[in-house]
């Protein structure tokens, strides 16, 4: 599947329901864009800090979630957009779960502070 498919439709699926599997491979789909265009534009050094504080906090039981997608080939406007549109996506999925007085307090704190690394992330990129 190409990159920029693979992005719609995890996104679709976070939009749909909480689906911890979607959003874990969100991450590493924000990740391996990061790993494939890093380099060129400090902006990508700043998103894929913030995405990989998000991964070590809160999907460090979820790295067996692939993926299959080829990686980003071109770091254009095409691939950008799709890449903020899904972190924004995610960013609202942890907002979400922030919102959800079913989880403790802290649980729901770390959802929130990750909903605003994921706007950063996404602003970066923007």
């Amino acid at each position: 599947m190409e990159y920029i498919e693979a992005t719609r439709q995890v996104g679709a699926r976070l939009a749909d329901a909480a689906d911890h599997t979607a959003a874990a491979g969100a991450v590493q789909l924000a990740i391996e864009a990061w790993k494939s265009l890093a380099g060129s534009d400090l902006a990508w050094d700043h998103f894929g800090l913030e995405l990989l504080d998000i991964r070590a906090r809160l999907y460090s039981d979820y790295d067996d979630v692939v993926v299959n997608a080829a990686a980003p080939v071109r770091d254009d406007a095409e691939t950008r957009q799709a890449l903020t549109a899904l972190v924004e996506q995610l960013a609202r999925y942890h907002e979400r779960l922030a919102a959800d007085d079913r989880d403790d307090l802290a649980r729901r704190l770390s959802h929130d502070a990750s909903a605003q690394q994921l706007r950063r992330a996404a602003a970066a990129l923007a």
